[in-house]
């Protein structure tokens, strides 16, 4: 099976990875760039010969389904070209001064492959 944006991969060392996008490589092939949680808060990624990948799943969400996008909550709304909608909710934020201000509720655009790093376990 080919990898597509947002799978779930290993490389052969096992180590599971998320595809966030594919690019030309000089030899005329087709490199994915990758990246996983590395424990600390962080991210480490690479880029691979898409061909040495190994499809572990291939996750997906569905419409209204509860998701977070940078820890704000909300309700997926579908994806287009590698890009997902979620419906963000509305939510009160301080200000330094200590006052409350609301954010209305308001659509976020997220790679599929940041939203499948956050959303889903491997």
């Amino acid at each position: 099976m080919t990898a597509a944006i947002g799978d779930i991969v290993a490389i052969t060392t096992g180590v599971k990875y998320v595809v966030l996008g594919f690019s030309g490589n000089p030899i005329g092939g087709t490199d994915a760039r990758l990246i996983r949680p590395d424990g600390n808060g962080r991210f480490t990624g690479f880029t691979k010969d898409a061909s040495g990948l190994i499809v572990v799943q291939s996750p997906s969400f569905e419409t209204g389904e509860r998701v977070s996008v940078d820890g704000l909550k909300g309700g997926y709304l579908g994806t287009e070209n590698g890009v997902a909608r979620v419906l963000l909710a509305e939510r009160r934020k301080q200000t330094k001064a200590g006052d409350y201000i609301t954010i209305d509720a308001s659509v976020a655009r997220v790679p599929i492959g940041l939203l499948v790093l956050e959303n889903r376990r491997f």
